[in-house]
């Protein structure tokens, strides 16, 4: 009993010391410690009159807030080196042309990677697209019209959705826009407004295209390409001369260059799309063969970095 009394004694010394302490602290609030020093001192003397060792005071583990990891952004450095080692696929059928100049596999020789260039094997191109080889960029390159069409679109489809880069040149989208290239022109949010058509003795200006989005890398880097004023196609012979885009309702997708200057919703002639991982020229490369074809073989290096660059954004 005497033991008890002398815990007693000491205990309430103590309590009467945090409190004299606490006031003391200016910092604290002498209202709220008070209280809850009462409430321990309640506690003490319950354990006591019961015999019982008082309640040991819990202790209390600080909250640290861990900030989230944060994705690194890959360095150009980094984006370099992927494409000097990526995979590119190409079929480009111009080769039974011997007047046309392969403007693709020209503009390739400044580029780093695996290139696997088909020409305009047609088999070859598909057993590419089944296979199980890992892609980086895709590239199609169908100026003789309509070749690249059905199937290609539902396996090129397959290979955009596993994240492969592609740009495509295809000048014939009102054929085919309702047939198996539909759920890939679906996900681009774009959609053929309609048919671009030359009717004969017209006049080349009036075939012009402007960049409505000249500060797009598709235009500047590496190579800085001016807009195609004029066409250099004989228009006195009349025929097709390639398709008008325009985006679909709460469409992502970009309107890079137009028919109509300052058009960004329709007239499209080069639009890209699914954050820039895809390229749609939608006219006929040899149309535009000013300098000898060097600024066109220019915007088709800018089409391949630029789609590379924004696939290995995302690519690890």
């Amino acid at each position: 009993m005497k033991n008890n009394y002398r815990f007693l004694a000491l205990t309430s010394t103590l309590v009467f010391i945090i409190i004299a302490c606490q006031l003391g602290t200016p910092t604290s609030n002498p209202t709220t410690d008070i209280g809850l020093t009462q409430t321990a001192l309640a506690m003490t003397l319950t354990a006591v009159s019961n015999n019982q060792q008082p309640l040991a005071s819990p202790t209390i583990t600080p909250q640290i807030e861990i900030p989230p990891t944060q994705e690194l952004t890959p360095s150009t450095e980094d984006i370099q080196k992927k494409i000097d080692s990526s995979n590119i696929l190409i079929y480009e059928d111009v080769a039974g042309y011997p007047s046309l100049l392969p403007y693709v596999r020209k503009a390739l020789e400044s580029i780093g990677g695996h290139h696997q260039y088909v020409a305009d094997a047609m088999g070859t191109f598909l057993n590419y697209l089944m296979s199980d080889t890992k892609w980086d960029l895709i590239i199609v390159s169908a100026e003789v019209r309509g070749a690249i069409s059905g199937d290609y679109w539902t396996l090129i489809t397959d290979q955009v959705d596993n994240n492969v880069a592609l740009v495509a040149e295809v000048w014939y989208l009102d054929k085919i826009s309702r047939g198996k290239i539909a759920p890939f022109l679906e996900k681009c949010g774009i959609d053929v407004q309609k048919d671009w058509g030359r009717s004969a003795n017209a006049n080349p200006v009036e075939y012009e295209m402007y960049w409505v989005e000249p500060d797009s890398p598709v235009f500047n880097t590496p190579n800085q390409v001016d807009s195609f004023r004029a066409s250099s196609y004989d228009v006195w012979q009349g025929g097709d001369a390639g398709d008008f885009i325009n985006l679909t309702e709460g469409s992502h997708s970009v309107i890079l260059a137009s028919h109509i200057r300052d058009a960004k919703q329709d007239y499209g002639l080069i639009t890209s799309c699914l954050d820039g991982r895809v390229i749609l020229q939608t006219f006929s490369s040899h149309d535009y063969s000013r300098n000898n074809g060097q600024d066109m073989m220019d915007l088709w290096e800018n089409y391949i970095i630029y789609a590379l660059t924004n696939h290995f954004m995302v690519v690890p």
